[in-house]
Parts: structure tokens; C-alpha cells; sequence
């Protein structure tokens, strides 16, 4: 594998012990290598410009600010660079705002080791990743009730794209959903873009709350 196929991590988490084993992690998986640590917003933000990396891995609720404004920065940024919250349990209420800086995926702290890095790969492939726990936060967050004239909206999706839909409701990753259905990833990787077409999003996450509001999930 050349250094060309490996993407490059910055992580920002202000507990020592678990940015060594976000790092750990990280460099565990064979397409990902950390280049970049950062314990505060600010040293964040200078290592984000310096190192230009790939991926940002970062908490929300750090020393000196939210890690809100790091993933802004990404997602301004002159070069690709795409951004995955790590968080605790408890800290769905700042999820919204994580997703409208340009979240990618948010994940808890708690998902086993080989989760982290393989959530970081599926952004790289296209995939928001969620943890359960925060796909059922979305659906609760959302609520029953729709606006008028959106419940039970048409929009046309086959028997198949409403069966991934709600696989990635339900926080499976792509290669999950593969599996569950017994067809490739790639065929997985179509139906989601199409059901990013229809419902006029550009990411699960997203994918999750409008599916949601139009009573489709």
C-alpha cells in the first residue's frame, strides 16, 4: 500500500488517556495514520491549517471551547477534509449543531477500538456513521408528530432503498447492511445515493431526519 492510500488524522480530545487510545485506535487501522494531537480548541485549529489532514477526530466539550468551531474550520477548508465527533454519552443536545458545521458521523467514546477506525474509513468511502445510540436520539429528537402535507410523503423509494434506509436508522454501517441483506457494498453504496437523491440530503445523518419528518421512517 502506498502513503497515497493512507488518509491522515488530526485528533482533538483534551483527556490524555483516551486521545492515546483514539490514537491507538487510529493507527491500528491499515488506511489511517495519526499525524496530528491536539488537547485544546485552539492548538486545533493552528495544527488543522499547519498539517492539512484528511479526517478530523474530534470532541465537542474541550477546555477552551466547542469543538464545534473545529469542524467549521474543516469544512471551510481549502483542501478535503472531512470531520467525525467522538463524544460522550450526554451529549446528544449539541449533535444538531455538530451536524450543521459538517459533521460527518458522530460516534460515543464508548464503541469498541476497531469501530473508531472503521467508522473513520467509511466517511473516506462516503458513510456517515452513527452510534445506535445517536441514530435513536435523531428519530426521538424529531419526534412524532410531521408538518402538514409532509407525513407519509411519496417520494418513490423502491422496496429495496426503504430496507437500507432503515438499516442506516439503525446505525449499521455499509458493510453491515451488505451483510444483513446479502448483497456487495458497492450495490449498498448505490442504493444510499439514491436515497440521498430523493430525500435532497448529502449525508445518513441527515438522511435519518428528513426520512423522519416525511414519516417514511
Amino acid at each position: 500500500m502506498s502513503d497515497s492510500d493512507i488518509s491522515s488524522v488530526l485528533i482533538v480530545e483534551d483527556r490524555i488517556h483516551t486521545a492515546d487510545r483514539l490514537c491507538a485506535a487510529v493507527n491500528a487501522h491499515p488506511k489511517l495514520t495519526v499525524i496530528g494531537e491536539a488537547h485544546l480548541v485552539e492548538r486545533g485549529l493552528e495544527l488543522l491549517q499547519q498539517l492539512r489532514p484528511r479526517l478530523l477526530l474530534t470532541d465537542l466539550g474541550l477546555p477552551d471551547g466547542s469543538g464545534v468551531d473545529l469542524i467549521r474550520a474543516a469544512s471551510a477548508a481549502d483542501w478535503d477534509c472531512d470531520s467525525l465527533v467522538v463524544s460522550v454519552f450526554g451529549d446528544e443536545h449539541r449533535v444538531i449543531s455538530a451536524i450543521r458545521a459538517g459533521a460527518r458521523g458522530y460516534i460515543l467514546k464508548s464503541a469498541p477500538s476497531m469501530d473508531i477506525g472503521e467508522s473513520m474509513q467509511s466517511i473516506i468511502e462516503g458513510g456517515s456513521p452513527m452510534s445506535p445510540q445517536i441514530a435513536r436520539f435523531l428519530l426521538n429528537l424529531v419526534g412524532p408528530e410531521r408538518p402538514d402535507g409532509m407525513e407519509n410523503a411519496d417520494i418513490g423509494l423502491t422496496q429495496r432503498e426503504q430496507e437500507v434506509l432503515q438499516a442506516v436508522a439503525r446505525g449499521y454501517r455499509r458493510q453491515e447492511i451488505a451483510d444483513r441483506l446479502s448483497i456487495s457494498v458497492g450495490t449498498v453504496g448505490n442504493h444510499v445515493n439514491a436515497i440521498y437523491r430523493k430525500l435532497e440530503v448529502s449525508s445518513n445523518i441527515e438522511a435519518v431526519i428528513q426520512a423522519t419528518r416525511m414519516g417514511l421512517l
